[in-house]
């Protein structure tokens, strides 16, 4: 009895949760980003074939390789004997129409599909597993990205932080220092989920470490260099992960100092919302190389003028058309939102990439900054 009534339990909840838009989105966006994942490998391959019966083989064999190279060893062992089983059932029908004996075709599709659920069951354990990891990993990591902005005489503040996984790489700080200087870290970790928070992690706690000490740019660049390199980031074989940032030191008067390792620049916006300078040269990311040095730039925000960071899943968001949020855009929304304080730019630039996504999850990590002087 209970059993009967936890499935109809379950069978209400999926009707009243289902929405029509779900089931569009199970083809044009679940399964294009799986597709993606699974024919990464193969992609240039299928490009190369002419369209027809060999690309479209082709495709279907990179499918299937994705999927089945995800599993374990003992796993795709029974995902050929499905396939197999499956074959061989299909040829008997194929030959001699549906056989006077079918007891043994319909036992070997039972089989078959009891594997396939059994399969399924020992995934969706795993994922279930996974993600309570990273459902704690993610509360940690939401610990370090400041859900309140603080309060800076002189300055206002606006900020907007959106995760591709269930961890991100992104981090924004901005710390209040005793003799009326601002600390800014604005950064963005390689890659996605676990790897990228740790290393997001690290930068963190090193930065705050390190403005204790020595708050100039230089000196924090340095500092997180030094130990990301000793993660072993800066490994000559094997994967590496790396962390491209800006530091920032703002004083009352205005006038700051920035450094930034391979991050998208600072812009300098005037009160009229056009960009009139950048900072921030091309240069290495941190934890690539050893004894690496930034060039520090100087520059002074004027009152009403604003200082905008974002990282690069800004611009380089893509929708389900695969157009790329852009620069542009950027821009325009910038000068549409001359005037308004720092949370109302940031509050803008976010709703703006998200409406132009739709219903399309971001690719990578979207993180904005905004820093205002007032006047």
């Amino acid at each position: 009895m209970g059993t009967r009534r936890a499935w109809a339990e379950l069978a209400r909840e999926t009707v009243e949760k289902l929405d029509s838009r779900d089931v569009a989105d199970l083809y044009t966006v679940e399964w294009a980003d799986a597709r993606g994942v699974l024919l990464s490998e193969h992609r240039e391959a299928i490009e190369g074939e002419r369209p027809g019966f060999r690309r479209g083989l082709l495709r279907a064999s990179a499918l299937l390789h994705g999927l089945v190279r995800r599993l374990s060893p003992v796993r795709r062992l029974v995902v050929a004997f499905v396939l197999l089983g499956a074959l061989v059932s299909f040829v008997k029908l194929l030959g001699g129409g549906w056989p006077s004996d079918a007891s043994g075709t319909v036992l070997t599709l039972l089989l078959c599909l009891f594997l396939l659920l059994v399969l399924l069951g020992l995934e969706l354990v795993d994922k279930l597993r996974f993600r309570d990891e990273l459902v704690l990993a993610r509360q940690l990591q939401a610990e370090l990205v400041p859900q309140v902005l603080p309060v800076v005489p002189g300055w206002e503040l606006g900020a907007f932080n959106r995760v591709a996984n269930t961890v991100g790489g992104d981090i924004y700080e901005f710390q209040p220092l005793p003799d009326g200087r601002v600390a800014v870290l604005f950064g963005d970790a390689s890659g996605h989920g676990m790897a990228a928070g740790l290393v997001m992690a690290v930068a963190h706690t090193a930065w705050r470490l390190q403005i204790e000490q020595d708050a100039s740019p230089a000196a924090v660049l340095t500092t997180l260099n030094r130990i990301l390199c000793r993660t072993g980031s800066c490994r000559a074989a094997g994967p590496r992960q790396f962390f491209a940032g800006i530091a920032l030191l703002l004083r009352p008067d205005g006038s700051f100092e920035a450094a930034v390792a391979g991050h998208p620049p600072v812009l300098r916006v005037d009160a009229r919302g056009a960009v009139v300078e950048r900072f921030g040269r091309g240069a290495y990311p941190l934890g690539i190389k050893e004894g690496q040095t930034w060039a520090v730039e100087t520059g002074a925000v004027a009152p009403g003028e604003s200082l905008v960071l974002h990282s690069d899943g800004l611009p380089e968001a893509r929708n389900a058309l695969g157009q790329e949020f852009g620069d542009e855009r950027t821009l325009a929304v910038l000068a549409r939102t001359a005037g308004r304080p720092a949370a109302d730019v940031a509050a803008a630039l976010s709703g703006e990439v998200l409406s132009f996504l739709g219903r399309t999850p971001v690719g990578d990590d979207v993180s904005i900054g905004v820093l205002k002087r007032a006047g």
